[in-house]
């Protein structure tokens, strides 16, 4: 659940339907995700899960209200969603409209999901109403908030005892910020939301905390567990950028591996998004192409390794470019007997990578792959089939790391000691 997906549409990309687009289909086919969420953003509080549209039906004024109230033909596509989970079985995280439905309309919604076949098991309480423009008057303050959700979430756990919910928290000042205060004392929920957009600067300051997002999201996670004991965190939208280049991308990838590494903190993610914002996939509307940017490629690899393995128990050291942030950053997994090393080389420099596995430090790699950049800026686009990792030349024993460059390297181990 730390692969997880969001999809940006039908806003622009698919013409008014969303997921029932033959593009669209196309797509999430091929991506075959193992987690989506559905629907995304900020129009989760406004989907009519019975018309599969958008709708406002109060006076309280949004910035979205022309896009709701002037495209009442907008589809999100559930019918293609349904179909694409029939055949590709998905996990799904659902975001309820807590603005407008009933806790009644909600329970209906729960049950309509189940009987097509969905495993409805997480279920989030709106989108960022910590934010008074993504609100309504039935929550139009924390209080309302709290006695809506708390009626949905009682609704909805009497017709689906194990189903786990979760409402937003404000990652701003969490400590302190009134509306964690106002929600931490009640216990009607069994996870926070957390929505982390990292975006900089492009200047050296803003590429040196790009580098260092993945401490900061880390340290979000612990002051968000400090003011809500024990509650897993649902990352169900993050990203992370200083401007179209290596460095954010690099950036991303050291993100995954702060996921992975704590799972006491971190229970679901979902990387924002697939078609948009620090986006993983271009699509030429004209051809109904699609192409994998410099995001797709990272996330690519990064799931080829991660999903489905063992993450080992590692330790490493490096050398810093920046306060606190490493040169190299890495981790090492098992699958199907193979250990994999997967390496972050952050700098412009080829790295030399001295890798001690079950206390032998003389190895030979079997295989070393990379995605690597020619430059800070030297973005790339790939066709879907294409493979996204370069062959990197094994010169005996030791493993050098291409500068800017996310590597994959075998090696074959006992894993119990590394």
């Amino acid at each position: 659940m730390l692969l997880g997906l969001n999809c940006n549409w039908p806003e622009n990309l698919y013409g008014k339907i969303g997921y029932n687009h033959p593009d669209a289909q196309k797509l999430i086919s091929t991506m075959n995700p193992s987690s989506l969420r559905f629907p995304h953003g900020v129009w989760a509080n406004f989907y009519d899960w019975e018309s599969d549209g958008r709708r406002i039906t109060d006076d309280y004024v949004t910035p979205y209200d022309s896009s709701v109230k002037n495209h009442p033909e907008l589809k999100y596509g559930f019918e293609g969603f349904h179909k694409l989970h029939q055949q590709l079985g998905f996990d799904v995280v659902l975001t309820f409209n807590v603005n407008y439905d009933s806790p009644e309309k909600a329970v209906r919604r729960l049950e309509d999901r189940r009987d097509k076949g969905f495993d409805v098991r997480w279920v989030e309480l709106g989108n960022e109403p910590f934010w008074k423009t993504q609100r309504s008057r039935a929550i139009e303050d924390v209080d309302k908030y709290i006695k809506v959700s708390k009626a949905h979430a009682a609704a909805l756990k009497a017709a689906s005892p194990n189903l786990l919910v979760s409402i937003p928290v404000h990652w701003r000042t969490a400590e302190s910020n009134p509306w964690n205060m106002a929600v931490k004392d009640h216990h009607y929920y069994d996870a926070i939301t957390l929505h982390k957009h990292m975006g900089f600067e492009n200047s050296a300051d803003g590429a040196a905390r790009t580098l260092g997002a993945r401490e900061h999201m880390v340290q979000t996670g612990q002051t968000l567990r400090k003011v809500f004991p024990g509650l897993p965190i649902w990352v169900t939208e993050w990203s992370v950028s200083c401007g179209d280049n290596a460095l954010s991308v690099l950036a991303m990838a050291d993100v995954y591996l702060g996921f992975f590494e704590n799972p006491e903190l971190f229970a679901i993610a979902s990387y924002f998004q697939i078609n948009a914002s620090h986006k993983l996939i271009e699509y030429e509307r004209a051809t109904g192409t699609h192409s994998r940017t410099s995001y797709g490629a990272a996330y690519e690899v990064v799931r080829r390794v991660f999903e489905g393995s063992e993450i080992c128990k590692t330790s490493m050291e490096s050398s810093t470019i920046a306060d606190g942030i490493d040169a190299v950053t890495a981790s090492a997994v098992v699958k199907d007997g193979i250990v994999t090393l997967f390496a972050i080389n952050k700098t412009p420099q080829v790295v030399p990578f001295d890798v001690v596995v079950d206390g032998v430090a003389d190895l030979r790699p079997t295989k070393h792959q990379a995605q690597k950049f020619d430059s800070i800026d030297a973005m790339k686009t790939y066709a879907m089939s294409d493979e996204v990792l370069d062959d990197i030349e094994i010169d005996g024993r030791q493993i050098l790391l291409p500068p800017l460059s996310i590597n994959c390297i075998k090696v074959s181990s006992d894993r119990e000691a590394l």
